[in-house]
Formats: C-alpha cells, structure tokens, sequence
C-alpha cells in the first residue's frame, strides 16, 4: 500500500491523528512496520495490524481531557489507571484483539450487572 494511503487511512482514524504531521505519522509507521513484519502473520492482515499499531503509538502519549472549567482555567486529564502496554488506547486494544483472534487465542468478556 503506498505511503500516502496508508496515512490517510490512519489520520481517519481519530481527530487526534490529523494534528500530526506526514513525517511524525511516517515515524510511527515505520515502528509499526518493522514489528508487525516480526510476526507470523498472513500478508493480507499486515497492513490491518499496521494500521492500528501505528495509531496506538501516535495516540499512546496523547492526555484526553475529561473536564476544563472556564472560571480559574480548570482542567482535568483521563488517567491511564491500571492500563499499561497495548490496553492504553483502544487503537491498542483492537490490535491485541485482532492479533488474538489471527492466533486463535480466545479472550474472556466478562459483563457484571
């Protein structure tokens, strides 16, 4: 896949991802790259996995802002909490998903009501 769709593809992915700029995207693809292509995984699921690890690791630094008060410039930030690794962003936690189910790894959705 060429360069340039493949950064359009990822910029789509999230507003987050336009700020950035053709080289700063071109980083994290080649990131991406070099550790998808370490993985026994077929060629038509490179560039999926690509895709999603380049946005994990655009976004993986990026602080959302959960609340901002105008009156004495208040703002606070989501926390990571327990979250570390791939389970940070959800463009992580879908390339971990998608990776299990290449696999065959099940994984367990629990849902407590």
């Amino acid at each position: 896949m060429e360069d340039a769709t493949l950064r359009n593809r990822i910029k789509s992915m999230g507003t987050e991802l336009n700020k950035l700029t053709d080289d700063q995207l071109n980083m994290y693809i080649e990131d991406a790259s070099l550790e998808v292509s370490s993985l026994n995984v077929k060629p038509e699921q490179v560039e999926r996995l690509t895709r999603y690890l380049a946005a994990h690791l655009a976004t993986v630094s990026i602080r959302k802002v959960v609340k901002e008060k105008v009156d004495s410039l208040e703002r606070t930030y989501a926390s990571s909490g327990e979250s570390v690794g791939l389970d940070t962003t959800p463009f992580g936690q879908e390339f971990q998903r998608i990776l299990n189910s290449l696999r065959g790894r099940k994984t367990l959705n629990l849902t407590v009501l």
